[in-house]
């Protein structure tokens, strides 16, 4: 082997341990500020509170919840942290494998794969946060103001990488289930 690639193969596997930690990391920060968000939200009994939403380009400003429509917006984050603790998860379980060596193998491919249909979720919500805030706009203005947001095409562009990376990890571990199969 050229002690280069080898090199090389260690500067993954050192740089994946790393990513791995932070990942790692980033899911336990997720598991606790998931929850406290809900609990701040359901739990403010003053009265007085009043929440501002981020609905893409649009922000709603001194919105009055009442307990099931705080209730729903839990629900919504729910789900969405849901997701998105999902996908970190996958991805870090997809880098462990990195970190070993184990690249070409149907557990990691299984995990990118798993990975990537959340984070197609995850991409869906933040979608829909979008139309959402075009058709606020749209109710509560007498200008409809249309543009395009950047993010959507960084999205798909992601995506797309991802569906590549995806192949060729498949690729690769069926090249590395026939090189078995000929030794």
């Amino acid at each position: 082997m050229n002690v280069q690639q080898h090199e090389r193969i260690a500067q993954i596997k050192t740089l994946s341990g790393y990513l791995c930690g932070a990942l790692t990391w980033i899911g336990y920060l997720l598991w606790v500020f998931g929850p406290l968000m809900a609990i701040a939200l359901l739990a403010d009994t003053s009265g007085k509170s009043r929440y501002t939403f981020l609905l893409g380009d649009v922000t709603v400003k001194d919105i009055d919840l009442s307990y099931p429509q705080r209730f729903l917006v839990v629900l919504a984050m729910a789900v969405l942290f849901f997701f998105v603790i999902k996908l970190t998860s996958n991805l870090r379980d997809l880098i462990r494998f990195f970190s070993k060596g184990e690249i070409f193998n149907k557990d990691a491919i299984q995990h990118a794969r798993r990975a990537l249909l959340n984070g197609i979720v995850v991409f869906g919500f933040y979608l829909s946060t979008l139309v959402a805030g075009w058709v606020y706009s749209i109710l509560t203005s007498s200008t409809v103001n249309v543009s395009l947001n950047i993010g959507v095409i960084f999205g798909l562009l992601f995506f797309g990488l991802m569906y590549v990376l995806l192949w060729s990890l498949e690729i690769g571990a069926d090249l590395n289930e026939e090189s078995e199969l000929t030794i």
